[in-house]
């Protein structure tokens, strides 16, 4: 009987999850959109007229709306609850995909794809904090990983149907996604530490019921009723209290790390012009092809990974990771190297673009691919949660544009070897941080967390104090 109980808690507690990530194959479209059309766009015989430096302005509007439907997901998630946030997003980008199919101007297209990125930062602010707050410890790892997936799934669909079908008929096609998620994510629960915040202890039991799949829940409503009360700490929380609070401190250090790695490893250039980068390499692998094939192994790499990571931590998977990216991006800036300086030596490494990138795909997605959205869900308390992943998408997809349009100047100036050099010793930087700075959070629930981090700050203001006595200062 235990075990059917934990079985059909646990199932809830899927469903939930993956039909609110469903929302996010339509971010993973928007973000991929680019690879199949930038390069039909900035054709001669492109219906859009459409210059490089519009091309690019146009592949990082994702990334520009981020933030600003971030911060307003940070408000409303704590206003209106995680769940009907996320509800919030779906018309919009339901219209705006039918907005993209009847656009005729590079500007309104850029425009758009604006607005859907601002829902886009909405949903990775108030998701990872309604999945960490919905499931159990020893599955945490695994839910918290599937925005990445469902991200990936978005962008290899668009890099398939980008290949078969227009502008128009693919825009059509991708309206459809927000309108499945919002059928299904309707009937899900809202999380139960929003109701807690609220004072709505019935409706959280409720909820604990529905994705426990047990009526006997008091204990642990007990203990998270104590948990959000000591979290809260009676005052409001204010943006400061990410770098006043100590522990609060740790885990923007943490994240952070994890972040810029993440970005400055070249994944978002990549994303925008997987495309462009495989006709300049000049494979004898035809470009399209090539695009499904990285596409493909990035998404197998990412299920595996969402599967092992509650049994190896994420700490020695982002090792793994960040060490494999930054060897992969050396070999393929290596290969653009010798294209462009000993063009009569490249055909014998034809071989090595797809190689390198497929490499980098599957190295990326078992570590670094997940590892700053799913750290988000686990390190900040309730009090600053909302405020806390508002802020981390703004830093985030301010880190990405920065990276994309770096890509963009550096590629045209100096050529392809240039930035993807720079990516690969900024993994191999934040590699030595990650090793010294991330700690392992397997199988620890939230508040063991939290407990941790306020620790270890207490540990280092000990030191210091000891230090302060020694010295007699």
């Amino acid at each position: 009987m235990q075990f059917s109980h934990i079985s059909r808690g646990r199932l809830f507690q899927y469903l939930a999850t993956f039909s609110g990530v469903f929302s996010i194959i339509s971010s993973g479209i928007n973000l991929g959109w680019t690879s199949p059309y930038l390069p039909q766009l900035l054709s001669e015989t492109s219906t859009v007229p459409t210059t490089s430096d519009e091309g690019s302005w146009c592949a990082i509007m994702p990334l520009l709306g981020s933030p600003f439907g971030a911060l307003l997901a940070a408000i409303l998630g704590d206003l209106i609850g995680r769940k009907n946030s996320t509800l919030l997003m779906t018309p919009i980008v339901f219209l705006g995909f039918i907005g993209i199919a009847f656009s005729r101007s590079i500007f309104m297209i850029s425009a758009i794809r604006f607005v859907i990125g601002a829902t886009e930062g909405a949903l990775y602010t108030v998701l990872p904090m309604y999945i960490g707050e919905i499931s159990d410890p020893q599955i945490r790892g695994f839910l918290a990983s599937t925005p990445t997936i469902a991200g990936i799934i978005g962008t290899l669909f668009i890099n398939i149907i980008g290949q078969m079908y227009s502008i128009f008929i693919s825009s059509l096609i991708c309206a459809l996604v927000p309108l499945i998620h919002f059928v299904v994510f309707i009937w899900m629960p809202e999380s139960p530490y929003y109701y807690i915040k609220k004072h709505k202890l019935e409706e959280a039991k409720k909820s604990l019921r529905i994705l426990r799949g047990n009526d006997d829940v008091q204990e642990e409503l007990d203990m998270l009723c104590k948990a959000v009360t000591r979290q809260e700490q009676s005052k409001k929380a204010k943006i400061t209290d990410l770098v006043t609070v100590a522990s609060n401190r740790k885990a923007c250090i943490i994240y952070v790390i994890i972040c810029l790695t993440n970005k400055f490893s070249g994944k978002n250039p990549c994303l925008f012009y997987t495309t462009t980068i495989f006709e300049e390499a000049g494979s004898r692998i035809n470009s399209d092809l090539s695009v499904i094939i990285y596409c493909s192994f990035e998404l197998v790499a990412t299920l595996v990974a969402i599967f092992i990571v509650d049994k190896y931590g994420k700490r020695r998977l982002l090792i793994i990771s960040t060490l494999g990216c930054s060897i992969s991006v050396f070999f393929l800036a290596t290969y653009f190297y010798i294209k462009d300086w000993f063009p009569d030596f490249v055909e014998n490494f034809d071989w090595l673009p797809i190689t390198s990138l497929v490499a980098y795909n599957i190295l990326f997605s078992i570590g670094l691919g997940f590892g700053a959205v799913s750290v988000l869900s686990e390190l900040f308390p309730t009090n600053v949660k909302a405020v806390a992943l508002g802020t981390a998408d703004t830093f985030s997809v301010s880190m990405g544009a920065v990276a994309s349009k770096f890509f963009q100047i550096t590629k045209d100036e100096y050529g392809m070897y240039v930035p993807f050099w720079f990516f690969a010793v900024c993994s191999a930087v934040g590699l030595i941080f990650i090793v010294k700075c991330v700690p392992e959070t397997k199988g620890q629930t939230l508040e063991e967390i939290q407990q941790f981090l306020i620790g270890s700050s207490s540990d280092i203001v000990d030191n210091k104090e000891k230090k302060k006595k020694k010295f007699d200062v």
